[in-house]
């Protein structure tokens, strides 16, 4: 398989990914609203080398860096796509490495335009880990 056609599937997999995340929420049905529904798939996008990483602001202010974002809109014309960033955070809720003991990945207003030719493959995580509810009253962060 030729390089550009790896490139293509990327694409091409986002734009499934993107399909699943609109029925999870419950995007597309008219009389379906429901509260349970998951409204992101998160997923970490790859090179040859190394996975892919961005940086981003809290909305205390603080740096973060995270490799697992979700697919806000997909061009499939230009094969780039917007990406929110996913925070990861620990069972304290405090900002954490995802190679860390990770508990939820929390939404960002952090968004970021990509060139989705740069990347060979996706790895698509569990919708449960979004915004997962803290087993803490309290954040300790």
């Amino acid at each position: 398989m030729g390089e550009n056609q790896k490139n293509t599937c990327v694409c091409q997999e986002l734009q499934q990914l993107l399909e699943e995340q609109r029925r999870l929420s419950f995007e597309d049905f008219r009389f379906i609203n429901d509260e349970f529904g998951y409204n992101t798939i998160p997923f970490i996008l790859s090179t040859r080398e190394c996975q892919f990483e961005a940086w981003g602001w809290t909305n205390n202010g603080d740096f973060f860096t995270t490799n697992v974002f979700r697919l806000e809109a997909l061009d499939e014309k230009r094969c780039c796509a917007t990406l929110s960033l996913l925070e990861p955070i620990d069972i304290d809720g405090c900002p954490v490495d995802l190679c860390e003991n990770f508990f939820s990945l929390r939404t960002t207003m952090n968004c970021i335009i990509v060139d989705l030719t740069c990347f060979t493959s996706i790895q698509a995580l569990s919708p449960r880990l979004v915004n997962r509810i803290l087993p803490i009253i309290d954040p300790k962060c």
